[in-house]
């Protein structure tokens, strides 16, 4: 009987060992990474929907588009990304399912948007979301006057055309409904009417401009079914050729921006608050008077330690420079004017002092530096995992090898 080499039998258990070894951890990799790919792909999508939000919602029933909620089950995921993507193609080629929704609402307008995007945005509408928190924007400086002479109203015209056509009209019967041109106001005289920095803006991101209230805007969502309107990535410089061309077609002339008044800037005056009880109202220690949830439920600072803090709400560690210092940050911490906000504090909300209190902590918090984002801290997590399975398996793997590596080499 022919006897296997001692060597040989040794290095035929090692390779059987790695090979085992290198299967456990890619098993590991899939069952991990895939976490930080979703995560990453629901948050891109999260952005992306704000194009989309302007027409339609996800569970909040049809606005001039239908709800989205569920769509992916009534849909091929392949007919959505396309529809998503060029949905006037779609409808010049008689796609049958296009036609219907077009007999029912306005015509889907082209948003340039790419397939990546739409992926992502059909993840984060099957992530069963629900309405987005509104981001904060900083004071945005005055712009000068749009004219002719400095912004290009045909490339104006060609933007107004693609982008706004499908809810606004230039001299038309100003009526009010679903079909193109009827969404939104007719933008005659527009331009004479409001400041152009206001304009610019508006056309930019009129998003932030409508979470953010006041009056013009509370007005034109009343006359306008409560229809906001989306974000499309305009740029600062479309923006301006877009006014140009309706000051061209109007026969206006911008309205001025009147020169803001210099100031001599102060240092903001300390809060009235005890940071320390706000921190308490913050993570939940202490308890909000009328019931209300802890800010932490959604929110995060980087007085938080580790993982701890929402994520459905924006960072707050900059809160009391982002909203304006402390009477503008007890005013919107007291009235709570987003959407999301007012579902959960309606009925519970936020006193005075305890508004004075989140304020002061805060103003504390402002000196500290914002987290990573939260992509960066699972794709960190991610690696940490894989590492550890990576050790743990060689540590395993090794140990059970020792019971016949040592005999059959002591023969």
């Amino acid at each position: 009987m022919e006897i296997i080499p001692i060597m040989h039998l040794t290095s035929h258990l090692y390779f059987r060992s790695k090979l085992k070894e290198l299967v456990f951890l890619l098993l590991g990799s899939l069952m991990i990474l895939p976490l930080s790919l979703s995560a990453q792909s629901i948050e891109a999508g999260k952005t992306s929907y704000e194009k989309c939000a302007g027409c339609h919602t996800i569970g909040g029933g049809p606005l001039v588009g239908p709800d989205l909620k569920g769509v992916i089950s009534r849909r091929d995921r392949s007919w959505l990304i396309r529809w998503i993507q060029e949905p006037d193609k779609m409808l010049a080629e008689g796609d049958q399912i296009a036609t219907q929704q077009l007999k029912n609402a306005a015509a889907m307008p082209n948003l340039g948007i790419s397939e990546t995007e739409a992926k992502d945005i059909l993840a984060y509408i099957e992530s069963g979301p629900t309405v987005p928190e509104p981001t904060t924007q900083p004071v945005v400086e005055p712009t000068p006057p749009v004219v002719a002479s400095t912004a290009n109203s045909t490339q104006g015209k060609q933007a107004f055309e693609q982008k706004c056509a499908i809810c606004h009209s230039i001299g038309g019967n100003g009526k009010v409904g679903t079909g193109p041109g009827e969404v939104g106001p007719d933008l005659k005289g527009i331009t004479s009417l409001r400041e152009t920095s206001w304009l610019v803006r508006w056309i930019q991101e009129p998003n932030k401009v409508l979470d953010e209230g006041g009056p013009i805007v509370t007005k034109h969502l009343e006359k306008y079914n409560n229809v906001r309107m989306p974000n499309l990535g305009i740029s600062e410089t479309e923006a301006k050729n877009i006014l140009a061309y309706l000051a061209a077609e109007s026969g206006d002339k911008p309205k001025e921006v009147e020169q803001p008044k210099q100031v001599v800037s102060q240092p903001p005056a300390a809060p009235a608050g005890d940071p320390e009880i706000g921190r308490a109202l913050f993570i939940g220690e202490q308890s909000f008077a009328n019931g209300g949830p802890a800010c932490i439920s959604c929110h995060t600072t980087s007085d938080v330690s580790g993982l701890g803090g929402g994520s459905l709400g924006p960072d707050l560690t900059k809160a009391y420079d982002k909203f304006g210092g402390d009477r503008a940050l007890k005013s919107i911490l007291v009235s709570l004017p987003y959407p999301t906000m007012k579902g959960v504090f309606s009925k519970k909300p936020v006193q005075k002092e305890e508004a004075a209190h989140l304020t002061a902590y805060f103003a504390k918090t402002l000196s500290l530096a914002e987290k990573p984002s939260m992509d960066f801290t699972i794709i960190m997590i991610s690696i940490g995992g894989f590492l550890f399975l990576y050790l743990l398996t060689h540590f395993l793997w090794r140990k059970r090898l020792t019971g016949v590596r040592i005999p059959l080499v002591g023969r």
